[in-house]
């Protein structure tokens, strides 16, 4: 698709959540990516968390410690304290959501994905506490987001692979950095983009958090049909954002915030008003090529 062919029609623009912070240039879901994420001027980070040992809600992605520092075991193994020791890559430690939330809060808006039921009574207790919060939660456990709707009055996204198509291709090609329970966790979550529609409406969710692949006009209206809003994940490559745009996605989630804010600013339009430019000169070489027009319209 040709980005001349998109026309832009508001001064709105489909937003930019940072993947577990800025995480092409720091270790994923540490406060090095996520003050970066706030730097670059995305309008929202994505971040996934897991109770530990002493009932804190810590940020990581994985319920082990394996993937993603110089450890290993499960994640409920370990106290808050002891993670702080942890090396979670150049030094960073495996924060506690509060650590977080603190850091963020009044700069910019939090997708928090708990896929850990055991956290939720912390999730609640911890985005109850702090002042300017801006937060939604968003799961492929529907029924960790019903309780959040229920007992914190939360805006919840549910999440949706899309298809049972989508699960297996992502199985294939992820199978090495998942857990056996990863895998088991991801069969289950095969539930079709209707179904997720059904659930939210049910719920009263504010969208769906949705498998970017296999995305189309079609589908984005008739969530939007729906209420809905669409926030889909992960893009790196702004000629795809650049279609979820023209279809109507009004977020994406990326691994690349950089490069896809980078992007918009030289689409007609702009930033959003009330966020920083990126500081370009700052981006790492492996980011630095050539940028595509991006025009964002609000609608199809």
């Amino acid at each position: 698709m040709s980005c001349e062919h998109i026309a832009l029609t508001t001064g709105e623009i489909m937003k930019v959540y940072a993947h577990r912070g800025a995480s092409l240039e720091h270790p994923e879901n540490t406060l090095a990516a996520f003050t970066r994420a706030v730097e670059l001027g995305a309008e929202g980070i994505e971040l996934d968390c897991y109770k530990a040992k002493d009932g804190t809600v810590v940020v990581i992605h994985d319920n082990t410690l394996d993937r993603t520092t110089n450890v290993t075991g499960a994640v409920k193994e370990w106290t808050a304290a002891e993670l702080r020791d942890v090396d979670a890559g150049n030094g960073e430690h495996v924060p506690t959501l509060k650590e977080v939330l603190t850091l963020v809060a009044g700069k910019i808006r939090v997708n928090v994905e708990v896929n850990d039921p055991t956290a939720v009574e912390g999730v609640i207790e911890v985005t109850g506490s702090i002042d300017g919060l801006d937060w939604f939660a968003s799961s492929a456990q529907w029924e960790v987001l019903a309780e959040l709707r229920e007992r914190a009055g939360a805006d919840v996204y549910p999440l949706t692979i899309g298809t049972a198509e989508n699960a297996a291709a992502m199985m294939s090609r992820q199978h090495d950095q998942m857990t056996e329970e990863q895998v088991t966790n991801l069969r289950a979550w095969a539930r079709q983009w209707p179904e997720a529609v059904g659930f939210a409406k049910e719920i009263g969710a504010a969208g769906l958090s949705i498998y970017e692949v296999g995305l189309t006009p079609g589908i984005v209206a008739a969530i939007h049909k729906a209420g809905l809003e669409v926030w889909a994940w992960t893009i790196n490559d702004p000629a795809r954002a650049d279609e979820l745009a023209a279809m109507g996605v009004d977020a994406v989630c990326t691994d690349a915030p950089a490069e896809l804010i980078a992007a918009r600013e030289v689409a007609p339009g702009g930033p959003p008003a009330d966020r920083p430019r990126a500081h370009l000169h700052e981006r790492p070489a492996r980011l630095d090529r050539a940028e595509r027009p991006w025009r964002m319209p609000t609608s199809t």
